[in-house]
């Protein structure tokens, strides 16, 4: 399926991320646990945890499209330090308006441990995505 964020994201291929699956209802996501992607405690960095949760909503968001979803509004919730890698998110779609989605996102680290959740909703542009 034609997925934008795959071809087209930056700091996906930056953090060395995976597309696994990406439906308009839903994405998998994976990205390794090096060195790079951890805070200072050793164990996986916020941010980079935030990062991984945030392409899985874009990659479902934007899955299929031909217009743009961006970013409206993402909280998330530490719920443990990540120690193992590789992480995974899986973002499950909620609730889907004419022009603001809704979607949980799920973080898990390498044993299945969930490490993080958040709900993040998305605006439907009039942007066209580029090929």
């Amino acid at each position: 399926m034609k997925n934008y964020v795959e071809k087209h994201d930056k700091l996906l291929r930056h953090l060395q991320m995976t597309i696994e699956t990406a439906t308009p209802d839903y994405a998998r996501v994976t990205m390794p646990l090096t060195e790079n992607h951890k805070n200072g405690m050793g164990c996986a960095h916020g941010g980079a945890i935030f990062s991984l949760a945030d392409v899985a909503f874009g990659a479902a968001a934007n899955a299929g499209k031909d217009m743009g979803v961006v970013s409206l509004s993402t909280t998330i919730e530490f719920l443990r330090p990540g120690t193992c890698g590789p992480l995974a998110a899986e973002s499950y779609v909620v609730r889907k308006g004419q022009r603001i989605q809704s979607f949980t996102v799920k973080v898990f680290d390498g044993t299945g441990e969930l490490i993080a959740q958040c709900m993040a909703s998305g605006y439907q542009t009039d942007i066209l995505l580029p090929d």
